[in-house]
Order: structure tokens, then sequence, then C-alpha cells
């Protein structure tokens, strides 16, 4: 066993996941999204608003990634950007009804990537493999 190819497979198993997602969305006929959307709107759909500050902590991204990745979405009318009202320095996310309208889509793309990662596995090679990851994680 070569214990140092694991980056390397997790790499891949992330590009192959992007590919799938990119793919979905293309039947779909969504051109204006990426996979790198996919963490801040799987976070808006869970809470109605979030500050930039919380969102970057959620999906582990620094801060001037996510507000690329935001000002994307902003500018393709998937979520609304706005200023605190009690605090201007800091940004209220939520999300525009075209937002909301994606996430069906959204859910129904996630649903079918997760079937096509877990087809190969039975239930016990699933948890053992989440603690397995969880235990990686650093």
């Amino acid at each position: 066993m070569n214990e140092n190819v694991i980056l390397s497979l997790v790499g891949r198993i992330h590009r192959h996941g992007n590919r799938f997602i990119e793919s979905e969305l293309r039947k779909r006929s969504i051109n204006d999204i990426a996979p790198s959307h996919g963490d801040i709107l799987f976070r808006l759909y869970q809470q109605d608003s979030l500050t930039m500050q919380e969102l970057s902590k959620l999906i582990d991204r620094d801060k001037s990634t996510v507000t690329v990745l935001v000002d994307k979405l902003v500018k393709r009318g998937y979520i609304h950007k706005e200023k605190d009202l009690k605090d201007t320095r800091i940004y209220r996310l939520s999300l525009t009804a075209k937002g909301h309208d994606l996430r069906e889509e959204f859910e129904e793309i996630s649903h079918h990537l997760i079937e096509k990662i877990y087809e190969k596995f039975s239930l016990d090679e699933k948890k053992t493999m989440m603690s397995l990851l969880q235990k990686i994680e650093f």
C-alpha cells in the first residue's frame, strides 16, 4: 500500500465531484453557477441570513475568497448583500427569489452526487469511511 498517494486520491475525488456537478448544472441549463458556489448556497438554504464572517467560518474559506464568490452570486442575482442595520461595517447575506428557486435543483444534484459516491459501499463501509475521513481533517 502506498500511503503517500492519499492527497492525490482526495484531490482526484474532488475533481471528479466537481466535474459531475458541472455536468449536472449544464444538463439543467444552469450556466452561471460553479461548484465553488455550492457551499455558500447550502449554508444560506440552512439559515436565512449570514454575515460574511459567519459564512467564511462555516465554509472554511478566507474572507477574500468568500467575497469574490459572494460578489459573483450577487451579480448573477442569487444572493442579496446589504449592510447590517446595527453595524454598517458588517454585510449580511440572504438568498434572493432566484436563489430560493435554485434550491430544488441544488438538492437534486447533491442527492445524485451522494448516490454516485456511495453506490459501491455498504452502510458499515460508509460509516467507517466517514469516521476515517473525519480523523484526517486538520
